[in-house]
């Protein structure tokens, strides 16, 4: 019986081990599982030399008390300073995932150990229920105390930095107390142990997808970055998705939560475990009187029933939340807060999509250099932050990720931004809840994050004298000045280019060929060098249908850019028919001053000397530079063959 009972101990190491093994391969070195295998042995050993398997159960009565004080609360203390030891042992190149595993093989030794020493000292029935199910607990227990104390080495908070600490330590407690707690009382309570190890393979499979996408501490350190301000970067186009769902946009990038894989392997292994749980649970009798024990009905429907079927949900979740997920499909919902940022005697007003107690990210226009320091003003809706000291941690101007702005690090926090934070999270959770809940009135939240600066696509620079678009042409995009000039220009009949009018930063244009569905009605020349924003027309009827602010700001444009165009036409107009009645002046001045001075003579025309060019200005009613300046040059053309280019220079001159 005793050797049975070492091989049931034994049993589920290895396909423990089988399940994460596509984890452990993250590190594959042979010796740096065996060492953390070997710390685990070494703890439970000395735990075992402290008493905690065998005299602490017996000091308290009650099953709560013994479940969390004496098995829990000395294991867990235990399992939480090794671990942490492993944390600051390992060098600057740590991953969450690999301190994750790292705890998760240090948990695999330790139940080894612990399930021997239950199988040769404990003669209850109970004990082969727990040789099947500790093992899944303690290994899960300390992943999750791996990925905690590894957030915590990463933290620059101390607030957060406590919490990590704590949520290493308290959640593996709850866990293992409550599982020891169902375990000693036993009853229907046993039943409950299969779905509460569900519930930790579930949350570990997402902890582990999720430490997947983190930072190298060592990256981190060197942009002397914490986790926080790096998760603050990862967030931008996380509510840029946001953004272009809400408009109807799909997300070309997208990536399912789970990935369903079950390869030949796989699927052959949960089978057999099905066939050989269904055979134990059919010779059940014969299994009990072969180790000489009776167990308890629920005992029986556990040993039997749930947990091979823990064992082989456990074997098809493994792998199924997809960490593609958090970086291409994972989304939060902004609030876009105004900002004012005080810097070198200037003051530039830019937008943050969220705010936190010790940073946030900026979408500025230009680069502004690491280790500035510069003052910030918060506004959402109708409150404001009082002046906030901040200096630049980060900056980026990366087009082909779309990422471009400035992370700064808040190196004061005065008591009037902690009460603004109080204010704006309020106020983010109610707007959320209403939107989300579709309260009445819930469009009207989309106005918070529905404007033109973030419903913009991409952002693209340009250099002075760059054509935008052609007059003429189709318009499927419109554009947001972000900085510089662009001139908005009209070719008229003539061929003559007029123009119309010069935009300037936050100004929008292109949209009116969108709105009415027309060709440009003009061309758009950059004057300076320029950094646009542009969005899709499917983006100019959500700011239509969901802003009525910019809804009335752009009828307010297509009424002034409609003055301006009848201002602009008629003042051609006008300046066509001033050409033209100079033009013929001139003409007929032509004509009268060849007339007089091939009249001089009686002959040809001849040299035009002062005299007669006076006489000629008083006749003509002319300037007398003038009347000499055509003389001399129909004179050089040798007669009015080239007279409408001598004309037309001279109007150009005058």
């Amino acid at each position: 019986m005793t050797l049975l009972l070492l091989f049931l101990a034994i049993l589920p190491i290895p396909v423990i081990y089988f399940f994460y093994y596509r984890y452990f391969l993250v590190k594959p070195s042979s010796l740096y599982h065996l060492e953390n295998f070997l710390y685990g042995s070494i703890l439970a050993l000395l735990l075992l030399l402290a008493g905690s398997f065998s005299v602490n159960h017996l000091v308290f009565q009650s099953a709560i008390a013994r479940g969390f004080l004496s098995a829990a609360l000395v294991e867990k203390a235990g399992a939480f300073l090794f671990i942490l030891a492993l944390t600051y042992r390992t060098p600057p190149m740590l991953m969450v995932l690999n301190m994750t595993i790292s705890a998760m093989l240090l948990g695999l030794g330790f139940a080894t150990v612990e399930n021997i020493v239950y199988a040769l000292a404990v003669r209850e029935p109970v004990i082969v229920v727990r040789l099947f199910s500790s093992v899944p607990l303690h290994v899960l227990t300390c992943g999750l105390m791996g990925y905690c104390l590894a957030l915590m080495r990463f933290s620059g908070s101390p607030g957060n930095r406590l919490r990590y600490a704590l949520g290493a330590f308290a959640v593996p407690l709850l866990f293992h107390g409550l599982y020891d707690t169902m375990l000693m009382r036993g009853g229907d309570g046993t039943y409950w142990i299969a779905p509460l190890l569900v519930m930790l393979i579930m949350g570990m499979e997402y902890i582990i997808a999720r430490s997947q996408t983190l930072p190298l501490l060592d990256g981190l350190r060197k942009h002397r970055m914490s986790i926080e301000e790096w998760r603050t970067i990862q967030r931008e186009p996380q509510h840029a998705r946001w953004i272009l769902r809400s408009m109807g946009s799909k997300n070309r990038e997208y990536v399912p939560f789970f990935r369903l894989s079950i390869g030949k392997m796989r699927g052959a292994v949960i089978v057999a475990m099905i066939a050989a749980a269904a055979a134990c649970f059919v010779n059940r009798e014969a299994l009990m009187e072969l180790m000489r024990y009776r167990l308890a009905a629920e005992e029986t429907v556990t040993l039997f029933t749930l947990l091979p079927a823990l064992y082989c949900l456990n074997l098809f979740i493994v792998g199924v939340v997809n960490p593609k997920y958090f970086q291409n499909s994972m989304i939060r919902i902004p609030i876009i807060i105004d900002v004012d940022m005080a810097k070198d005697d200037s003051v530039i007003k830019t937008i943050t999509y969220h705010v936190t107690a010790g940073n946030c990210y900026l979408k500025t226009v230009d680069p502004i250099s690491v280790g500035t320091r510069c003052l910030l003003v918060f506004t959402c809706s109708n409150f404001s932050s009082p002046q906030v000291p901040c200096e630049v941690i980060w900056d980026s101007r990366d087009d082909r990720k779309q990422l471009s702005g400035t992370l700064v690090r808040l190196t004061e926090r005065p008591w009037g931004y902690r009460a603004f934070l109080m204010k704006y999270y309020l106020y983010r959770v109610t707007r959320g809840l209403f939107f989300n809940l579709r309260l009445p009135g819930f469009k009207s939240v989309r106005q918070l994050f529905v404007r033109p600066v973030s419903v913009m696509q991409k952002e693209w620079r340009f250099g002075e004298g760059h054509v935008l678009f052609e007059q003429g042409e189709e318009g499927k995009v419109f554009y947001l000045i972000r900085k510089g000039k662009v001139d908005i220009v009209k070719t008229l009949e003539t061929g003559e280019k007029v123009r119309m009018v010069t935009l300037s930063e936050g100004d929008i244009f292109g949209e009116m060929a969108i709105v009415g569905n027309q060709p440009r009605l003009a061309t758009a020349v950059c004057r300076t060098e320029c950094l646009l924003a542009v969005a899709e027309a499917d983006n100019l009827d959500v700011l239509i249908e969901n802003n009525p602010v910019f809804a009335q700001r752009l009828i307010k444009i297509f009424a002034n850019r409609l003055h301006a165009s009848e201002q602009t036409m008629l003042k051609s107009m006008a300046d066509a028919e001033s050409i033209t009645k100079k033009r013929e002046d001139m003409l007929m001045a032509v004509c009268k001053l060849l007339y007089v001075a091939a009249g001089l003579d009686g002959g040809g025309i001849q040299e035009l000397d002062g005299n007669d060019a006076a006489l000629l200005s008083s006749q003509l009613g002319l300037n007398k530079d003038t009347i000499v300046t055509i003389y001399n040059r129909v004179t050089a053309a040798g007669g009015l063959s080239r007279l409408d280019e001598i004309i037309r220079s001279i109007i150009d001159e005058s």
